[in-house]
């Protein structure tokens, strides 16, 4: 039977280890920029929807309602 080593070093270890820590560390705060700027844009669909008059909301085939989920759809 062979065994097969491989060497390697603390220091190896600790680099691979806080290079992915900060990959995953960087890639969470994207994704919560991400959901940041979401909330924003529907938050600002909400506002706007809810200015509207019921005629100009009817045109657009929505109700008082239907605005919270047309916001949140973006439809």
């Amino acid at each position: 039977m062979t065994d097969i080593t491989y060497q390697t070093s603390a220091s190896d270890i600790l680099t691979h280890g806080t290079t992915t820590y900060l990959a995953r560390f960087t890639a969470y705060c994207g994704q919560l920029a991400k959901g940041a700027r979401e909330g924003q844009q529907i938050a600002a669909r909400y506002h706007e929807l809810s200015h509207l008059s019921g005629a100009d909301l009817a045109s657009r085939g929505l109700t008082r309602q239907t605005i919270a989920r047309a916001a949140l759809t973006g439809h």
